[in-house]
């Protein structure tokens, strides 16, 4: 299988896996206006994480705001973060200014005793190095970090130090190494779900391989199949790095008129989104197509402007590539002695950084510049050390090699295949041999549940028989008891109505004879029958023979209630008038609203809450 192939296999793969991302940004910036402290320090950690690759400057503003708070709460593990934030940003923009906030995130990441965040610390610092052109510590830090990685079983972060790894020596010239370890990388990204930008970095950086071993066909499809991912998670920093790379290999297949399509497209935005670093490149693959097409002043003036702009950067790999450009504009102008001070500038950077493809390539172009002005022996010597310088990296780089690495991969990729399908197929063999019993069993089954059936369903008449005749005798005894209730709730109001009335005509003929203390043993015996808790207790057996355990129940839900409450729940019960009520509980209607008034207290309920219908619910 051909490397793109693959790369078309993890992209299905990673677009797949594409997940929601995070919290609405709008709703953040609300929480934030009520927040202080710890709180708001952690969600303009969520602002930063949600805006970082879509909009640098906003990204930078969360970052300085989240350092400045931190540094007020003495928060270690909040200025650590914050200040690796700052290093991720001012990489784009200065190399010094990112090496000094990631040199205070380290700082604090120790204080803080956070193992992990040390070690994406450690990556941040590697990959500003690199820029800067010193591989060799950029390699040690990559390696620190790969090892906390392992030590805390951070796969994923062990694949991005490998991606990492990747990229040195990619920039060293040596691409036999520069795959290996985008392999390693590959192979446990393979093993981690999900992980769509992760996955689509690594087309990327395969494409650049594949660019610089002049397989221009190769990387544009991989960086293209890095692009649909970056554009649908809404990266676009790297969205506008990987249109500059497709447009720099349009370039190297002199199809200028793709190259500046896409090199416009990055440039628009990159500068929409403030990426100063991203901005230049696309301005750098401009002023190309413009040299290549003969506009040789309009390109000289836009890649000068970009080189005095990387020169502030301090961003060695993109100066040494801006010079080359610049000479070979000015060579094409037939200005020799300007174009050979930039070659002589950029071999310099290259040879003091180590930069071997770097250096073959300004020897390869100063040869050409002494053949045009006639210097001969100068270009034959300087043709001599573009030899040297590419054999050399042949030998690094045999591209025996290297395809050798693509094929193991690939096969031990494929025999993976080949195992998950041959067990598969076993598995179905297996499905197939238990359907078959499974037939079998059905057909003797089904007999057996025809004879079952017919004996259960006579079964199931005789029962649903027995029972329509138990419903109706159950019925009938409900039906008995609440007459027997509702007879003996309306006996015990009738009784103390006539009780109550006796009680009074007695009172008035206490008041108008001397035999008063007769009288009052007369009203005494009617006080006494109307309060008989024993006419209650048998109201209360023939209440719960009719309204199963609803005194438990509502103890149960109200424990707070009284005996008097429960009596008169269960005369609400029985949906009986206020005046009723008042007469078996011997107290006027008045009473009886007090009385629900205090129970609604009780029962915790609203003014638009009915008393009547919670307790018949009940």
């Amino acid at each position: 299988m051909k490397l793109q192939n693959w790369c078309l296999l993890l992209l299905l793969l990673v677009v797949s896996a594409l997940k929601a991302q995070t919290k609405d940004h709008d709703s953040l910036l609300q929480i934030l206006k009520s927040q202080e402290g710890l709180e708001k320090l952690k969600t303009l950690e969520q602002l930063y994480t949600s805006i970082r690759f879509k909009d640098m400057n906003k990204a930078k503003d969360y970052a300085i705001e989240a350092l400045q708070l931190s540094e007020s709460l003495n928060d270690d593990l909040g200025i650590a973060t914050a200040s690796y934030r700052m290093g991720s940003l001012m990489k784009r923009v200065n190399l010094d200014s990112a090496l000094y906030h990631y040199d205070k995130a380290q700082k604090f990441a120790v204080k803080a005793n956070n193992r992990e965040l040390e070690g994406f610390i450690y990556g941040g610092m590697s990959d500003a190095k690199r820029l800067k052109g010193e591989y060799d510590k950029a390699l040690e830090l990559t390696n620190k970090s790969m090892d906390i990685s392992r030590e805390l079983h951070d796969w994923l972060n062990v694949s991005i130090s490998l991606q990492n790894k990747s990229s040195i020596y990619r920039n060293k010239g040596n691409y036999t190494l520069a795959y290996q370890n985008s392999i390693a990388a590959q192979k446990i990204m393979d093993t981690i779900s999900g992980q769509a930008l992760r996955k689509a970095d690594l087309l990327k950086d395969i494409g650049e391989i594949e660019y610089h071993r002049a397989n221009y066909d190769d990387a544009i499809t991989n960086y293209k199949n890095a692009l649909s991912v970056y554009e649908a998670e809404e990266d676009f920093e790297f969205g506008a790095m990987t249109l500059n790379r497709i447009a720099n290999s349009y370039i190297a297949l002199k199809s200028f008129d793709n190259a500046k399509q896409f090199a416009e497209k990055a440039g628009k935005i990159s500068k929409e989104k403030g990426m100063t670093n991203n901005y230049n490149i696309s301005q750098i693959n401009l002023g190309i197509v413009l040299n290549e097409t003969g506009n040789y002043e309009q390109a000289k003036s836009i890649i000068e402007q970009t080189l005095k702009s990387f020169r502030e950067e301090q961003n060695i790999n993109a100066i040494y590539s801006t010079l080359l450009v610049l000479g070979q504009i000015y060579d094409n102008m037939k200005s020799y002695d300007q174009a050979e001070a930039y070659y002589n500038e950029g071999l310099l950077i290259a040879d003091t950084i180590n930069a071997p493809r770097e250096s073959q390539e300004f020897y390869l172009y100063k040869s050409k510049l002494n053949f045009n002005r006639g210097q001969f022996k100068q270009a034959y010597l300087d043709q001599e050390q573009f030899i040297k310088l590419k054999d050399s990296l042949s030998e690094v780089n045999n591209e025996r090699n290297i395809e050798e690495l693509i094929t193991i991969y690939e096969t031990e990729k494929k025999e993976k295949e080949l195992a998950l399908q041959k067990t598969e197929i076993e598995v179905l063999r297996q499905q197939e041999v238990i359907s078959k019993n499974r037939q079998r069993l059905l057909g003797i089954g089904s007999l057996l549940l025809v004879m079952f059936g017919g004996a259960l369903i006579y079964g199931l008449r005789q029962k649903m028989k027995r029972n329509k005749v138990e419903r109706e005798t159950l019925d009938a005894s409900l039906e008995f008891k609440e007459k027997e209730l509702t007879t003996h709730a309306l006996h015990l109001a009738h009784k103390n109505e006539i009780l109550l009335d006796l009680k009074s005509q007695l009172k008035d003929l206490k008041s108008n004879s001397d035999n008063s203390k007769n009288y009052q043993k007369v009203i005494n015996t009617i006080n006494l029958d109307i309060n008989n808790d024993q006419n209650w207790e048998q109201f209360r057996t023939y209440f719960e023979d009719v309204h199963k355990d609803f005194n438990s129940k509502v103890m149960r839900a109200y424990p707070e209630v009284s005996a008097n409450d429960l009596r008169l729940m269960s005369l609400l019960k029985m949906n009986l008038s206020s005046k009723e009520i008042a007469n078996i509980l011997n107290i006027s209607t008045e009473g009886v609203k007090k009385a629900r008034y205090r129970l609604r207290k009780k029962l915790n309920l609203s003014t638009e809450d009915s008393l009547q219908e919670l307790v018949i619910e009940l």
